[in-house]
């Protein structure tokens, strides 16, 4: 064989193998995304009625179908051996959109492109699915439980799959090696119907992993590892903490029990689990009480909200990993401006979340402002205390609304120390001082230096962790996970 038949040989083998190199690694690829929040286009006439549902919300709910459009474009781009849909399908789980769904979910099938999907809270039994026609709405069908496993049998609840028996959490292996995990968080089974014959309609939101299914999550895990595989898990709800205290002001965003629950997947070998819901692209690690062990938390924001996630996971399969990356979808069919307006959509969102925390303030404080002023008016001082919750969200908005927006931003973009957070909480300091000011001019420097040195001392770790996306802030177990771009242990 002469030198340049030899060449041409290696040349060709060379080729093939780096060709073959990158289609394994494409293989390898996984992609999530959450709370895709689908609304049929059957389902909307244009009028006055999804014009004013879909300007009171940060989702841009009209255009979820135009949105999940794009999405599947991407993700067949991506070539990804797999896509995790860790719930809220749905607008407010109709049947017409689930459907919808599983269409965009053929069309990723027809390309080679496997999925799996976990429901949220949005997507079984709610009371709330309707029809926008014109300037009205009306009820429409949603789906029960069983209903939500038929419909998605090719998606988790088919063949190839173990199911438990007691949630619609289900176990597979879709990728040789790698087990899926998909934990129903839901509590839909507590919903009431009065298309079904209820007295009431009733929602939940909230959520937990009953026992029975929490065992049966672990029996599988164990098995998993047992046989030599890795595993992942999914679900709706957060099972870690992505700020400090979200148990006690965002409950109903992590399951009940999560530090508990979080220690035994641990032991059971699960150390990744992929999650939505509170619409933050965020994640976060618990670790045990040794710190020998942990488990990470990636949650994904939602597909119809800005920033518009798309999580790329990579398997690196030599050293037991998978390379987390993150991709912003920037345009949808006939909006280039997406990214734009959805940006806008959070800024636009701020008086709601005011209004939110005033009515929470004045919940636990009203009944006590008459005792305030007479306190603050001794020796004829004046003040110009709120009287209304009205009044007190239109005084925090005067001071607080930029604040609120650079926060609001930071958080649902992920990696928030990136965002100049000790000039948000300087801004947010201002603005408390031009608070006290304005509501008691002549005590404002006394009231100033009881917030300096009692107050804030105690909200600090709360506004650091945050603001520098730190959990257990100031404490042994105090810790920080990128939100972006991770690698984490399989």
């Amino acid at each position: 064989m002469n030198m340049k038949i030899r060449l041409i040989i290696i040349m060709l083998l060379s080729t093939l193998l780096a060709v073959e190199s990158a289609a394994r690694a494409v293989a390898d690829r996984i992609v999530v995304i959450s709370d895709t929040h689908l609304l049929a286009p059957s389902l909307v006439t244009p009028g006055r009625a999804i014009d004013a549902a879909d300007a009171g919300d940060s989702k841009m709910m009209a255009q979820s179908d135009a949105i999940m459009s794009a999405v599947t474009d991407s993700i067949i781009d991506l070539n990804p051996r797999l896509v995790l849909l860790a719930g809220d399908l749905t607008y407010n789980g109709e049947r017409a959109s689930h459907e919808r769904m599983v269409q965009y979910l053929d069309r990723m099938a027809a390309h080679g492109i496997g999925a799996l999907v976990i429901p949220g809270n949005h997507d079984c039994n709610n009371p709330y699915a309707k029809r926008f026609d014109g300037d009205a709405t009306a009820p429409v069908a949603t789906v029960t439980r069983d209903e939500f496993a038929s419909i998605y049998g090719n998606y988790g609840y088919g063949k190839g799959s173990r199911r438990d028996p007691s949630s619609l959490s289900y176990c597979c292996e879709p990728v040789k090696g790698i087990v899926v995990i998909a934990i129903d968080s839901n509590m839909d089974e507590l919903n009431t119907l009065t298309c079904r014959g209820d007295s009431t309609d009733s929602y939940h939101n909230a959520g937990r992993i009953k026992p029975e299914t929490l065992q049966w999550v672990i029996d599988q895990a164990n098995q998993a590892r047992n046989r030599g595989k890795r595993v992942i898990a999914m679900m709706h709800h957060h099972l870690v903490q992505h700020f400090d205290q979200q148990d006690r002001l965002l409950a109903n965003y992590i399951v009940k029990d999560h530090d508990s629950i979080a220690s035994q997947l641990m032991q059971a070998g699960i150390h990744t689990i992929f999650t939505g819901h509170l619409h933050v692209t965020d994640a976060a690690t618990a670790y045990s009480a040794d710190r020998r062990d942990s488990i990470v938390e990636i949650a994904t924001g939602s597909a119809i909200c800005y920033p518009f996630a798309i999580r790329i996971g990579t398997l690196d399969r030599k050293h037991r990993k998978l390379d987390i990356d993150t991709r912003w979808l920037t345009a949808a069919q006939g909006n280039p401006d997406l990214r734009e307006q959805g940006r806008q959509r959070i800024i636009n969102s701020t008086p709601g979340l005011a209004a939110m925390l005033s009515g929470k303030a004045w919940s636990k404080l009203g009944s006590r402002m008459g005792q305030l002023k007479r306190m603050l008016e001794v020796g004829g001082n004046k003040t110009y205390l709120p009287e209304s919750p009205q009044q007190a969200t239109q005084l925090v908005l005067r001071h607080l609304s930029g604040v609120f927006s650079r926060t609001l931003l930071a958080v649902v973009e992920g990696n928030e120390q990136d965002n100049d957070a000790q000039g948000i909480i300087s801004q947010g300091r201002q603005g408390v001082r031009a608070m006290i000011e304005e509501v008691a001019p002549e005590q404002a420097d006394a009231l100033w230096e009881f917030f300096e040195c009692d107050v804030y001392p105690r909200l600090e770790p709360l506004v650091r962790s945050v603001l520098e996306d730190r959990n257990a802030v100031g404490t042994p177990a105090e810790s920080h996970t990128d939100d972006l771009r991770l690698t984490v242990t399989l």
